[in-house]
């Protein structure tokens, strides 16, 4: 145990260093950009599962039974620990067809100026557990909050739902918010009879009202209250800022005074603006996605993302999953990165006509910030494709749109800024939002959210380690500060074949981020890539490694065998996008999931003199890749249907071999299994990341039964877009004994 306390000390030492370094950095990011006298927000979209995600709402779909539960319990959360006065109000998301209806989203807002918004969280549903409300309670609150508002004689109009027109479930009570005033309306001439029936479906009452029966001058706004799942539900109609926050504060007085607790909050948040900050959770394919608020400053963003994790984490959410082959990954869902500028400002993107065409021309010089940070889902059919991954003119064009957008001039046209990249920014099948770079929502007159400044970074994954994921955002908001100091104006690099073959590696991933943090010092930015350094070996881990040593020169009476390593790690790979196929009365298109890719880099070069790497017999070809040399090994994983190659078997697991060019004899030997060794099926996913790690290395096995053996060495071909890798799809089966 003594000697434990001073290597503990040492490393809370080199921890606080550290912190101090990025800090530094992250300071010389703001000072820059004060230099600059640009105006720079950041944002992001971190997604969270459960511990032990289950069901299809934690792999597919978007809504499912626990979903809601967590965001609830993840909002009261955050205000317990560092949102103070915030209230939560559940609102509808994103609705895409096929699906009935609108995704839901919570939101946490506050008031920017520190006065409480709500300021009993009690008064809130905290959890999705049924309650035991009947309507008399939403009588008595709908009525105390006509009260509240100085409508007392206002007409409340009972609710029931048009299957069972006599049963009361809720009240509806016209409101409108005009120049500080509150008032209402009389329904009655139009919608006669007893308790109004809702248009049927399954959302809330104030959704649902039969607002076609009013004539035109009539007050088409309102509040509803009704008891949904044996809860108070209480509808906030649309509002400016002012009335929403009167409206709140009314009604937070009248359930105090009534003393209802576990209400529901649902309905319009009023428009963006500034006096109000808003955090979302939103309910997406598999992951439960959190929309930050805008954050002035990276330290802003790093204390959100910190404070965030440590919410979540202690409601048992997590932003990793394990798979059942043992590797540890991000939880599939997108973190973007989001930049824009203060509302109320020009967009820094508008005010500096050279910095969108910069962050272009970068990102495309920079394959490693497409491959680094993004999931396993990559490549021209993903969510995040590349400029060159979409068309095959997108290049060419776009070095126009660029040349364009510098010459626009200040102010900019906004609207032709806008269509200069709309139509190029996009994905093969001219989806807009599913780019790399997206600019949905940097002028689009399409969406009512559209025009708000920003682009949005996607080729990012959410990472367990809030610090890891912040530092993330310090790197890009470095290379966005960096660009606006100093425009960059290289030509496309037209990549061809290499783009995959190349930076689908490892090492050459590592190379072209050491390049930035070498570019980002150039211009007084001391963002050290050492600093990534774990968190590449996270996305790339090590599956295995022959120690090997080089023998002493016998020319050289003092030289002594040199020590050297061949290292394998996992690589990326793309999933190719298949052709249409009939589904259930429709078609639809699935994703070649079927090949997998390694690396293998020898820390000499000068071992590839004596020694080769043979993967299923057949010879590898290493490129230099500085003080190390590199190559790629692609095969075949799994046999699936449909799949593109259906008569290339699989090639799991691979036999790797390091062979003596003098003897040709096998010197060192492992295989690499793709799932189980022992050939059983993983039953479930591994419940803890210790569980993980130990499926994950026991697919290296130790190969000693070839050691010795015999090699012939066939000559192959390398082709142009396969210089780096090894694609055994390309060459026959061989033996693997």
């Amino acid at each position: 145990m003594p000697k434990a306390k001073p290597a503990a000390r040492a490393r809370r030492a080199a921890a606080a260093t550290l912190s101090r370094q990025i800090a530094a950095c992250g300071a010389a990011v703001e000072a820059s950009l004060a230099r600059s006298d640009l105006a720079l927000t950041m944002g992001g979209e971190p997604t969270f599962v459960p511990l032990d995600p289950t069901g299809a709402e934690w792999s597919t779909a978007a809504l499912g039974p626990t979903k809601l539960d967590y965001a609830r319990r993840l909002a009261q959360r955050l205000i317990a620990a560092s949102h103070p006065g915030a209230v939560v109000l559940e609102t509808a998301g994103k609705h895409y067809p096929g699906e009935p209806l609108p995704r839901w989203t919570v939101l946490l807002q506050q008031r920017a100026d520190g006065q409480p918004l709500w300021r009993d969280p009690s008064l809130l549903k905290a959890d999705d557990k049924p309650g035991r409300r009947r309507a008399t309670t939403a009588r008595q609150v709908i009525q105390k909050l006509a009260r509240n508002l100085g409508l007392k004689s206002a007409p409340i109009r009972q609710l029931s739902e048009a299957a069972d027109p006599l049963k009361v479930t809720g009240f509806v009570l016209p409101i409108d918010h005009v120049e500080g005033t509150w008032r209402s309306d009389d329904w009655r001439n139009e919608i006669c009879g007893g308790p109004i029936p809702l248009i049927p479906g399954d959302s809330a009452a104030g959704l649902r009202l039969p607002l076609g029966q009013l004539g035109a001058k009539r007050l088409r706004r309102a509040t509803t209250v009704e008891i949904k799942h044996g809860c108070v539900t209480i509808f906030v109609p649309p509002l400016m800022v002012e009335g929403y926050v009167e409206f709140l504060a009314r009604l937070e007085a009248a359930l105090t005074d009534l003393k209802v607790t576990d209400c529901v909050l649902t309905g319009y948040a009023p428009p963006p603006d500034p006096r109000l900050t808003t955090l979302g959770f939103a309910s997406d394919p598999g992951v439960l996605e959190i929309n930050l608020a805008p954050c002035a400053t990276w330290a802003d963003y790093d204390e959100q993302v910190r404070g965030l994790y440590a919410a979540a984490t202690a409601i048992g959410l997590t932003a990793r999953k394990l798979q059942f082959n043992g590797r540890e990954t991000g939880t599939g869902g997108g973190a973007h990165l989001v930049f824009g500028g203060p509302p109320g400002l020009y967009s820094p993107f508008f005010a500096f006509s050279h910095l969108l065409p910069s962050v272009i021309r970068y990102l495309q010089h920079h394959p490693a910030l497409s491959y680094a940070f993004t999931g396993l889902y990559m490549g021209p059919s993903s969510q995040a494709p590349r400029i060159d991954e979409s068309t095959y003119e997108a290049l060419y064009e776009l070095e126009i749109a660029c040349a364009g957008a510098e010459k626009l001039g200040l102010p900019p046209n906004l609207e032709q800024f806008d269509l200069l990249f709309r139509d190029l920014l996009m994905d093969r099948s001219g989806n807009t939002h599913r780019a790399e770079l997206s600019v949905d929502k940097l002028w689009n007159p399409f969406a009512g959210n559209g025009r708000l400044g920003l682009i949005e970074l996607r080729a990012f994954e959410s990472h367990p380690d809030a610090a890891t994921l912040s530092l993330i955002g310090l790197f890009l908001r470095a290379i966005v500060t960096r660009l606006a100091a100093d425009p960059f104006k290289a030509p496309f690099v037209r990549w061809g074949g290499e783009l995959h073959d190349r930076f689908f590696l490892p090492t050459f991933i590592w190379q072209d981020l050491a390049a930035i943090a070498a570019d980002l010092a150039d211009h007084a930015i001391p963002f050290d890539v050492a600093w990534l350094r774990s968190y590449w070996e996270w996305r790339f881990p090590r599956v295995g490694a022959f120690k090997l040593t080089l023998p002493a020169d016998p020319d050289q009476p003092k030289a002594r065998p040199v020590p050297f390593t061949v290292t394998f790690r996992q690589a990326l790979e793309a999933w190719p996008l298949l052709g249409e196929s009939p589904n259930a009365g429709t078609v639809s298109r699935t994703v070649d999931a079927s090949c997998d890719r390694i690396e293998a880099c020898v820390s000499d070069p000068a071992a590839l003199a004596s020694g080769l790497l043979l993967v299923n017999g057949y010879p590898c070809e290493f490129r230099s890749a500085g003080d190390h040399a590199a190559c790629g090994v692609r095969y075949r994983a799994f046999q699936l249907n449909p799949a593109l190659h259906p008569h290339v078997p699989v090639h799991a697991p691979l036999l790797l071999e390091w062979v003596d060019r003098a003897t040709l004899t096998v010197v060192a030997a492992a295989r690499w299994h793709v799932w189980n060794p022992a050939g059983d099926p993983y039953t479930a996913r591994p419940k803890t990341a210790a569980e993980a790690q130990a499926r994950f290395t026991a697919r290296w096995q130790d190969w000693p039964h070839t050691i010795g053996q015999s090699r012939w060495i066939p000559a192959i071909d390398f082709p142009p877009e396969g210089q780096y890798t090894l694609d055994l799809r390309r060459y026959p089966a061989q033996s693997r004994a």
